[in-house]
């Protein structure tokens, strides 16, 4: 039985659930387990092709997906520092192949949509939680 909740908590009402989740579990000879993971990083780490083939089957296709894939590629950045005695230095332009831009109105749909499967590739998973800091 997979109980999601997918509604973010923050993190002390979080950990309160899960103490209260110990406390069950132990109470019907169960073995909970907690898995924690920081993801303050994984934006940069997100495989475009994995991410277009999610959205093909969350019924993004034809059109829109194409656009997302637009909209995913072809993505360069740099560094620009300005100083007041020394000017301006602008480092080298790279390609962006791997990675959803913060700061964008898209990329925490993205990552959610993303991430939205983790609890199924979880076997026998009683409950999970989706936290943020925000």
């Amino acid at each position: 039985m997979l109980n999601t909740d997918l509604g973010l908590k923050d993190l002390v009402t979080a950990f309160q659930d899960f103490i209260n989740y110990v406390q069950i579990a132990n109470d019907y000879k169960m073995y909970p387990v907690g898995i924690f993971l920081d993801l303050s990083k994984a934006y940069d780490v997100l495989d475009h092709s994995l991410l277009l083939d999610k959205l093909n089957t969350y019924g993004i296709r034809g059109i829109a997906n194409t656009w997302m894939e637009s909209y995913l590629s072809d993505r360069k950045q740099y560094v620009e520092l300005k100083s007041i005695k020394q000017g301006k230095a602008i480092s080298a332009t790279r390609q962006v192949d791997i990675r959803v831009l913060q700061g964008s109105i898209l990329g925490p749909i993205l990552f959610s949509l993303y991430i939205n499967d983790l609890p199924l590739n979880i076997p026998h998973a009683y409950r999970w939680s989706l936290l943020t800091e925000l």
